[in-house]
């Protein structure tokens, strides 16, 4: 069976000596952009369209080389440098190195005839749909054009169903004008200067060009629209299935992907500089602790990854759970507004319409759709992909496209998938912003619109970044640097992101001007005021690190608290033993027993004793631990009971007050804000926020007397030492 092509091209290459003339602004010559833009048309069909054929004809050659030729003595100068065949890797590396500029001149028409039966002979036996011939050329030579050949050579092409398409100099486009190269066509601008010959062969090319509805490009212009690769069309393939509605209502219906994420470099053969064609063999190695290790087949378990979780999963636990037949069946239906935007998931959205020739279930889809639209409700149906397989949760939308009544399916999640997350209000009384403030924001707001964010040449505007007209950066920087990896294997490094995908990146110029005095109004009105860094940030972080469970080795050292001396390796085969809340690390001590399960009640306890042990009877300065113990203690109580720490917290300021230790109330429990736990803080406290508030504010303590502290129990050594100096 012969092999079945969508579309054949013959490419017209002209290397004569008019093609030295330089004609851009990047000092190129018509030659250097011509053989750039033959090589991003053939690039560009590897990537989308690899079963399209493609043949190159050369005019303005040294030589002569071509069957009319051969059969009649004319056609001079034309070469048939390569016959119709896929697009490949190797066909680019040949031009690359084998094409050069000559001194030589050709006709155009005559280079036309002997690609058309370049390409008529080339597509013998051979399942075509389309051709197309694509002439490069910058026209200075005369044609000798004849009109009768002329009008059979359009004849001809139009009886090939080929359309000719012609990239040139002194063509000029529309600004608004978008699209792929080819969809859209040019004209030749009134430019003075031109020559005869010129002039004669934009007349003669605008006919065959507008009888095969082909199309005229400029050089420059062409070149920019090839430097964006397309993905690799596919014929939309529908799901066939039945909707089922109760027991008695059932539609036989198709359904197309519509919406999926663009997919970017596929899979292709192997292309060596050689020619020789190599077998990619996939490698797979297990590395522990970044070693490579050797496992057996026998040792490996089948399992899933939740976020960084690894979930071992047993095949043994499989329920025998058979879904049925392939279908969608319908479980009821819910209101519009109960289907939020977190409730969707999935890779796509599908289109449900009727099944082809089935005019029965056209009939019922277009009445369900309109009483759907009517009560403004949705349905919720289970689909059946295959026989047997898992059923998922869809959600079916009523709507027109077209004027034709359609369903848009949806994949919804199941309640356990569900994660609500609550996060703390952006606006609060303290912060609550002005008017004018608002006002500067929805400015800034206008200001940076991209529906008017770049101009289009006249007078007018367009959207910046539209969404059917914009590349993916990545995908396109990563065709670029296969592309250059497959034409230059012996270079080791890749290109570098050109300015065209650089641009998506940055803000439209436009966008970036009118906003200036949008973004410096905001500067006014919003004064930042920088926040000094407080010396518990890095105890607040290696707290974190030790909740985290990892491994809290401290790059910063400790002050004089000996805190990170010896650490508790949670994962490890050597396992700390601790029994109680210690005064070398009390902070990691009371985080790892709570880990371990001990009671948090127990624990407070603990803490409190050690807290207390280390102000007022410890020899040594207590440094940071007490204030990295603290915030421990503090932060738990927030989670899981606020009442024992407000009890204790209370006593603790009278009992520092009373010894004298007003430095570290105002240094540490006030500044770090380490006093009561109010209601904002925990929904467990009963603790106003005033009450919270009113408990930083310190009472002056009397100084008891001599004769009080003699008849005391209890007499404090600091105190009296302090006595003593005074």
């Amino acid at each position: 069976m012969a092999r079945s092509t969508a579309k054949a091209t013959m490419i017209i290459l002209d290397i004569g000596r008019s093609t030295a003339v330089f004609t851009s602004e990047r000092k190129q010559t018509f030659f250097q952009q011509a053989k750039m833009c033959i090589s991003l048309i053939i690039q560009e069909m590897i990537f989308s369209a690899p079963q399209d054929q493609v043949g190159v004809v050369l005019m303005g050659t040294e030589e002569t080389s071509n069957q009319l030729n051969d059969e009649s003595g004319d056609y001079q100068h034309i070469c048939e440098a390569l016959e119709l065949k896929p697009p490949s890797w190797a066909i680019l590396r040949t031009l690359e190195k084998q094409i050069a500029c000559t001194t030589a001149e050709a006709n155009w028409l005559d280079a036309l005839i002997v690609a058309a039966n370049y390409l008529r002979a080339g597509a013998l036996g051979k399942k075509i749909l389309n051709f197309r011939i694509i002439l490069i050329s910058p026209l200075y030579t005369s044609g000798d054009v004849d009109h009768s050949q002329l009008e059979c050579v359009t004849n001809a092409l139009q009886d090939m169903n080929c359309t000719l398409h012609v990239i040139t100099n002194h063509v000029q486009h529309s600004p608004t004008e978008e699209g792929a190269l080819f969809t859209s066509s040019g004209t030749f601008d009134s430019a003075t200067g031109k020559s005869d010959a010129r002039r004669q062969n934009e007349l003669h090319l605008e006919r065959v060009v507008l009888a095969t509805k082909g199309s005229l490009s400029e050089l420059s212009w062409a070149e920019g629209r090839l430097a964006f690769f397309e993905p690799k069309s596919t014929r939309p393939s529908p799901w066939n299935s039945t909707l089922l509605i109760g027991t008695k209502v059932k539609l036989s219906i198709s359904a197309f992907l519509q919406i999926t994420e663009q997919k970017g470099v596929g899979s292709f053969k192997v292309d060596n500089v050689d020619g020789s064609s190599s077998k990619v063999q996939m490698k797979t190695e297990h590395l522990l602790s970044d070693k490579r290790i050797d496992v057996s087949t026998e040792d490996f378990i089948a399992a899933y990854v939740y976020g960084s979780t690894v979930v071992p999963y047993e095949s043994t636990i499989d329920m025998d759970y058979n879904s049925g037949e392939c279908r969608l069946d319908c479980l009821g239906f819910t209101a519009s507004s109960n289907i939020l935007d977190e409730h969707l998931c999935g890779k796509g959205t599908y289109v449900v319409v009727a099944k082809k020739g089935c005019n029965a279930s056209a009939h019922r889809l277009s009445a369900l759709v309109e009483a759907m639209i009517e009560m403004d409700v949705v349905m919720i149906a289970t689909k059946v992909y295959r026989r047997d397989t898992k059923p998922r949760l869809n959600a079916l939308i009523p709507t027109y496209k077209k004027k034709y009544p359609c369903l848009v399916m949806l994949e919804l999640i199941f309640k356990d998938e569900m994660c609500l997350l609550k996060f703390p209000p952006l606006l609060t009384a303290k912060h609550k912003p002005t008017r004018e403030q608002y006002d500067t924001v929805d400015h800034l707001i206008d200001c940076m619109n991209l529906m008017d964010g770049v101009d289009d040449g006249e007078g007018g505007s367009r959207e910046a970044f539209a969404m059917h007209k914009t590349f993916n950066p990545t995908q396109q920087h990563v065709y670029r640097s296969v592309a250059h990896r497959a034409l230059y294997p012996k270079d080791s490094s890749l290109p570098c992101m050109d300015g065209e995908l650089q641009e998506l990146f940055n803000v439209p110029k436009k966008v970036a001007q009118r906003s200036v005095p949008a973004l410096n109004e905001v500067k006014r009105l919003f004064e930042l005021n920088e926040i000094q860094p407080k010396a518990s940030n890095e105890w607040l972080q290696r707290i974190a690190k030790i909740q985290l469970g990892h491994d809290a080795t401290s790059e910063a050292g400790t002050i004089d608290s000996g805190i990170g001396s010896e650490e508790d390796d949670l994962f490890g085969h050597e396992r700390r033993s601790l029994d109680a809340v210690g005064t070398i690390t009390p902070a990691e001590d009371f985080a790892l027993l709570l880990r371990r399960g001990v009671k948090f009640a127990t624990l407070a306890t603990q803490m409190q004793n050690v807290v207390h042990e280390l102000l007022f009877s410890s020899m040594r300065p207590p440094g940071d631990k007490v204030l990295a113990a603290l915030m421990m203690y503090r932060g738990e109580a927030q989670k899981l009971g606020p009442y024992r720490y407000n009890e204790w917290m209370e006593e603790f300021k009278n009992t520092l007050l009373a010894r004298h230790k007003d430095d570290f109330w105002r240094n540490v429990i006030v500044a770090e804000k380490l006093g009561l736990i109010d209601t904002n803080e925990s929904d467990m406290s009963t603790v106003s926020v005033e009450q919270a508030v009113d408990f930083y504010r310190s009472s002056v303590q009397v100084k008891p007397t001599a004769d009080e502290l003699a008849n005391r129990d209890g007499i404090d050594a600091d105190f009296l030492f302090d006595e003593w100096i005074n």
